[in-house]
């Protein structure tokens, strides 16, 4: 099956915008990816690029039947560093935060310079209802 994208970059699009754009791909495309933190991911990571990063910011959004991925691509080689949190509101908190709302959390070098951020969601599969027979319902008796 081929995968479902949606892109966004800062010369066409606010932040606002992309993160809109993210939401209504995921209501269209993904029903079982948890919107609030996929969009909080989405946020923290594009939010860093414009921080950290001059240049500009590619979103691509994918999805596929059995995961959803993220890239954010910048033009800064710089590698994110977590840093302790400051909870008297000095940050340090988003790359932390990304790290818990995602399956795995990716930083993906350039050749040429710049990076890729990927963040990838995997589909949680529901266990088989193991089969049970019983004498009511016309299977063996015990």
């Amino acid at each position: 099956m081929q995968e479902e994208v949606v892109t966004a970059d800062s010369v066409s699009h606010t932040l606002a915008q992309a993160r809109r754009a993210a939401a209504a791909h995921l209501r269209a495309h993904c029903a079982w990816a948890d919107e609030e933190a996929v969009l909080m991911v989405i946020s923290e990571l594009l939010t860093n690029s414009v921080r950290h990063a001059a240049g500009g910011w590619r979103l691509a959004l994918a999805v596929f039947p059995d995961r959803l991925v993220a890239d954010v691509v910048d033009r800064s080689p710089r590698i994110p560093q977590p840093r302790p949190p400051d909870l008297t509101g000095g940050g340090g908190m988003g790359w932390h935060l990304a790290e818990r709302l995602t399956t795995r959390l990716d930083v993906l070098p350039h050749a040429e310079g710049g990076k890729t951020v990927r963040a990838l969601w995997t589909a949680r599969q529901q266990a088989p209802v193991p089969h049970q027979e019983s004498a009511a319902a016309g299977g063996p008796a015990a």
